[in-house]
């Protein structure tokens, strides 16, 4: 195989240069994975067809080895409303439709792999597995819990929500037929935590390869970085970063600063529907004059406001990996993070610090005891600053890709 493109056909139903979660994860499997291959690209049609097509128009040389081919989603906004769960109805008849093109696509183009990219969740894998060809399926996400013992801090409608999620959860791991139909005929598994990875060879008795499904184009910019000194007695400037959802949990972070010994100043990007909630707390605890929510900013003024910070931190209970996470490591942040999730992967003792879960008011103190430390001992932070920058030459494309290569040589090699 070695030197030659295959042809690759992927299943990636959110895929969208221009943004972040899942469309970005599929545009940056598509457009990576096409350096190497022939890729052809079955996207859904309502939301990504238009982007596409202007971006290709725009752009050419960046899809001179993607052909798309865009399929449809019927849905009904008013259920989905009204029964949120719908949702995977209309999308499992999306994947049967998008099957029926991709054994038409086959007939013509005679594919090598078959991989499926999104939407990552192990739920809905959809049937293109059924191909006959050796699949790839993966990254996938959707594997990890909330803990029980911080449910009670993303408020009363999330926390009904994620505990009811955990019930169910539980459950399609263990028994959910298209999952394991689907692991049983791949060739090989991709997933973003360790945790998945243990639960894989449990409940499905397969192996899996552990790969983030964010990733780096070459070493990020890193070079001429110069992270932020932070002086003695000064504040120690934090950052946070995200939606403002109940699974962010940016409650942990407000309810530790009070408890802080040293002078702290908290940074709040972005927004979102608890913000007002947080907001209030804040004022509550007597954070006014430590805690500023800048709200949604443009992307080169949060930028702005990561790299004069000295510490970044992320409270989110139940996530696989964020991409604000290599954001952070550009600009030589130490991150503060629950050893949960994606974060217990990522983060190692080089470049950050992972609090363990055990109880509530455990989880909060140990931030609070970490920041203080960060802010009296300038050594170690900046040792820290240092591993994160390093850290990013280990999430790159081009590591990725050395890594999905090998995969598709193997799996060529068992058909």
């Amino acid at each position: 195989m070695e030197g030659r493109r295959l042809k690759v056909l992927l299943g990636c139903y959110a895929c969208d240069p221009g943004y972040g979660s899942e469309p970005g994860m599929g545009w940056n499997f598509v457009s990576n994975i096409a350096k190497h291959h022939e890729v052809h690209a079955i996207v859904e049609e309502g939301e990504f067809k238009e982007t596409l097509t202007r971006f290709a128009a725009e752009h050419p040389e960046a899809v001179e080895h993607i052909t798309f081919h865009f399929v449809p989603r019927t849905h009904h906004e008013l259920l989905r409303k009204v029964w949120p769960p719908s949702y995977y109805w209309f999308y499992r008849a999306w994947h049967k439709k998008a099957y029926e093109l991709a054994r038409e696509l086959d007939k013509q183009e005679d594919f090598d792999i078959v991989h499926q990219v999104t939407i990552s969740g192990f739920r809905c894998p959809g049937y293109l597995w059924k191909l006959g060809k050796p699949f790839i399926w993966g990254p996938l996400g959707g594997f990890t819990d909330t803990p029980w013992c911080l449910i009670g801090s993303l408020g009363l409608g999330g926390a009904i929500h994620f505990a009811v999620r955990n019930i169910i959860n539980g459950f399609q791991k263990r028994w959910g037929r298209e999952a394991r139909a689907a692991a049983r005929n791949s060739a090989a598994i991709l997933t973003s935590t360790t945790k998945a990875v243990e639960e894989i060879k449990a409940f499905w008795n397969r192996d899996a390869v552990l790969m983030n499904e964010v990733g780096l184009e070459k070493y990020a910019g890193t070079e001429g970085v110069s992270p932020c000194t932070h002086e003695p007695g000064t504040p120690l400037r934090i950052c946070w970063a995200g939606e403002h959802i109940p699974r962010k949990a940016l409650d942990l972070l407000l309810h530790a600063l009070p408890k802080c010994r040293e002078k702290m100043e908290l940074h709040v990007l972005s927004k979102g529907p608890r913000m007002e909630a947080w907001k209030a707390l804040a004022h509550k605890l007597g954070l006014d004059g430590v805690a500023t929510f800048h709200g949604f900013v443009p992307r080169q003024e949060a930028f702005q406001i990561m790299s004069s910070s000295h510490v970044f931190c992320i409270t989110s209970v139940r996530e696989d990996t964020s991409t604000v996470v290599f954001e952070a490591f550009r600009y030589g942040l130490p991150i503060i993070a629950l050893d949960h999730c994606g974060f217990a992967t990522v983060i190692t003792d080089t470049c950050g610090i992972k609090i363990p879960i055990r109880t509530r008011a455990q989880v909060i103190a140990d931030y609070a005891r970490h920041l203080d430390y960060l802010a009296t001992h300038e050594e170690d932070r900046r040792r820290l600053s240092a591993g994160a920058l390093e850290r990013c030459k280990d999430f790159t494309w081009d590591a990725k890709m050395q890594v999905l290569n090998k995969l598709y040589a193997e799996a060529l090699e068992q058909q």
